[in-house]
């Protein structure tokens, strides 16, 4: 039986037995992001893929209040913010693969005409530029934003591209809407806000197989949608995913769908006092706000958003950006370990480890290691020294010997995760104890510690059996 619980707190466990991190993975370049969408068969247009190179998503972002060179925030899986108040809609740059796919779904032609509504900073409009889109209608409510655009288009000499491109950029409010329409419509409509119902309005003013996509307001929330005109008034839908965006103002959609003039609201809300800070730090506050995909998927990035937090040195009102940032790489991290994309969840959880050093990041980046590499030893042992009291750690290196056929010293980790101050799930080193006691052929020490996990998951189908196993041998 296990005895001296009060002795055996991890410090008979040898920290310095373990590697030292040689492996430090980090958010790649933009680049290589797209590259690596290319090489999953999420980008399959060759001039999308061309396009998205030689157009950044961070230059289109508001300037980020920290080393912009520390880490590559812009071909992370977070949203970046373009507008200070985050709150108005289509205030967030998406991330570059539900940029690829709403893009794709257009199939977009050279000299193709395309008005875009609700734009994406410049963002979106780079990229039908640069695929040789003859004539770009951007539709921005909101006048105050359709200046910045403007302003910033210019500044980044955006001007001379679409000039040397041969693309006429036209930027027009809502009440422009349908002047200068095309005389045989338009070749493709892109509508990034979402729309209580089919845009009626636009389809008549959509050519003839011409391609509209927009999110359209069902009862599981905004679905993607590719509308086609077949022949004179007829149009064919199809849906896609669920593309969890921000709905365009009411008047707006009513013009959009109804084909009724456009009436300016007198009930406007006023502008927030807001700050590029505060929109980096909140940017990320609702994890699937334009995320695409079906409503599983949604569901399980907002429970395993909410799952785990880092640790970081501040807490409240003292969070700084750099904290807020590692904390939103780490939750984004987590997402795509969980779908099994580990080499980008190592560099979420090796950027916010970067930004902000807490044991959570370290730990779960050593998880995206198998079993038999010693980077994943190396990062719980940076875990650790990062905090001496997170007992994930302490489980994982039990688990990693464990697997090596090292029972001895797994069992040593294993108590100290146990007795760790900070650590919520000592039933799994209750149980894993148990199994390594089963290996070393200590049936009554495993007893006594299965008995200890059944008693904190008392749900764990496994335990259950393991106990029964037990208790007939010992019988």
């Amino acid at each position: 039986m296990e005895r001296d619980w009060s002795v055996q707190d991890g410090s008979d466990c040898d920290l310095n037995s373990l590697p030292l991190v040689r492996t430090w993975p980090s958010l790649a370049p933009h680049s290589e992001a797209v590259e690596r969408l290319v090489l999953m068969g999420a980008i399959e247009d060759d001039r999308l893929r061309d396009a998205l190179l030689r157009s950044p998503r961070g230059i289109h972002a508001l300037p980020l209040p920290t080393d912009p060179d520390f880490v590559n925030i812009e071909a992370s899986a977070l949203r970046l913010p373009w507008w200070s108040d985050v709150d108005t809609p289509n205030s967030l740059l998406p991330g570059i693969y539900e940029t690829a796919q709403v893009i794709q779904m257009l199939e977009i032609e050279r000299s193709d005409s395309v008005m875009l509504v609700a734009p994406r900073g410049n963002w979106w409009t780079e990229i039908l530029m640069q695929m040789g889109v003859s004539r770009l209608r951007i539709i921005e409510i909101d006048e105050t934003r359709r200046v910045e655009l403007q302003r910033r288009w210019n500044e980044l000499r955006l001007d001379i591209v679409a000039d040397a491109c041969g693309c006429q950029i036209e930027w027009c409010g809502v009440e422009d809407l349908y002047k200068g329409t095309p005389e045989d419509g338009w070749d493709k409509i892109l509508v990034s806000g979402g729309l209580p119902r089919v845009p009626v309005g636009l389809l008549m003013r959509l050519s003839f197989e011409g391609i509209a996509v927009a999110a359209i307001g069902e009862c599981t929330g905004t679905v993607l949608q590719t509308i086609t005109r077949q022949t004179e008034g007829e149009f064919q839908s199809q849906w896609l995913a669920i593309w969890n965006v921000d709905m365009i103002q009411d008047e707006v959609a009513q013009s959009l769908c109804d084909l009724a003039p456009f009436v300016e609201s007198s009930n406007l809300p006023e502008p927030k006092t807001t700050s590029v800070n505060s929109a980096w730090m909140h940017a990320n506050d609702e994890p699937t706000r334009d995320r695409l995909g079906p409503a599983a998927l949604l569901d399980m990035i907002e429970e395993v958003w909410a799952e785990v937090s880092a640790t970081t040195e501040s807490e409240g009102f003292g969070v700084d950006i750099r904290e807020t940032l590692a904390q939103d790489l780490f939750r984004m991290g987590n997402v795509l370990q969980r779908l099994g994309i580990l080499r980008i969840a190592a560099e979420h959880h090796g950027s916010s480890f970067q930004l902000s050093p807490s044991p959570e990041a370290a730990c779960y980046l050593g998880m995206t290691f198998s079993e038999d590499e010693e980077d994943g030893l190396a990062w719980q042992r940076l875990a650790i020294e990062t905090n001496p009291n997170y007992g994930g750690s302490w489980n994982e290196i039990g688990e990693s010997l464990l697997q090596r056929g090292q029972a001895e010293m797994a069992i040593i980790w294993f108590r100290g995760a146990i007795n760790s101050v900070n650590y919520c799930e000592r039933g799994a080193a209750w149980a894993n104890l148990a199994r390594a006691h089963l290996e070393m052929g200590r049936t009554t020490s495993a007893l006594f510690a299965a008995q200890e996990a059944a008693a904190l998951m008392p749900d764990e189908d496994e335990l259950d059996k393991l106990l029964e196993q037990l208790t007939d041998d010992l019988a």
